[in-house]
């Protein structure tokens, strides 16, 4: 059977199944990819605002051999303003990876009893390093769902990886597109030109 589907989300999961090697070849990253493991659209809630501990999905999370990579996918019909090759990232993404890495940090790698007294001795840690977002209550969908990814990355890696953030940006130079050179001082870019395998808009998965 084949499968077909449209757009970044669509983009992004052929490319992991189908361009692993020439994503960590383009992030020098020398893995063995059948040691490494990848999510696919985590979601860690949609709620949004200050008040929240919500914080939305990436589109990937690669666990390699030594780094883990925190990811954000664009393709040239994505809405977001490209300026002399610098494609701006939304706020809410910005700090959606710095978060993340709060969570990796602290409890994947760190030293808790329980969830509990993460929450209560990690709001101060958060404020500390200025993140304006309270931390998944115990017992809440999102603590649990937390607890699971963060084991699995925990479990893959023998000490606390290098964490970088990627952004994979699509485009079809078929259709003129042309790849992105910035994406912010803390995100790398990926160019992938997906010209030659599109199937009239769609790709196979």
């Amino acid at each position: 059977m084949n499968i077909l589907g449209y757009g970044e989300d669509a983009l992004t999961l052929w490319s992991l199944k189908n361009r692993l090697g020439f994503i960590l070849d383009a992030l020098k990253d020398p893995s063995d990819i059948s040691k490494c493991r990848a999510f696919f659209r985590p979601s860690f809630g949609r709620s949004g605002g200050k008040k929240s501990s919500q914080f939305g999905e990436f589109d990937f999370i690669i666990l390699a051999e030594q780094h883990l990579y925190l990811g954000e996918s664009k393709w040239d019909r994505s809405s977001e303003k490209i300026d002399n090759g610098l494609i701006d990232l939304r706020p809410e993404q910005l700090l959606r990876h710095k978060l993340f890495k709060f969570y990796i940090d602290e409890w994947a790698f760190g030293n808790y009893t329980g969830w509990s007294e993460f929450e209560s001795r990690g709001k101060e840690l958060m404020r500390l390093q200025q993140i304006d977002k309270p931390i998944a209550p115990t017992g809440s969908l999102l603590a649990t769902n937390l607890q699971t990814v963060l084991r699995i990355i925990r479990d893959h890696y023998s000490t606390k990886p290098g964490i970088r953030n990627v952004l994979l940006y699509f485009y079809s130079s078929d259709n003129g597109g042309q790849p992105v050179s910035e994406a912010g001082s803390d995100f790398e870019v990926v160019n992938i030109d997906y010209s030659e395998d599109i199937f009239d808009n769609y790709i196979q998965l």
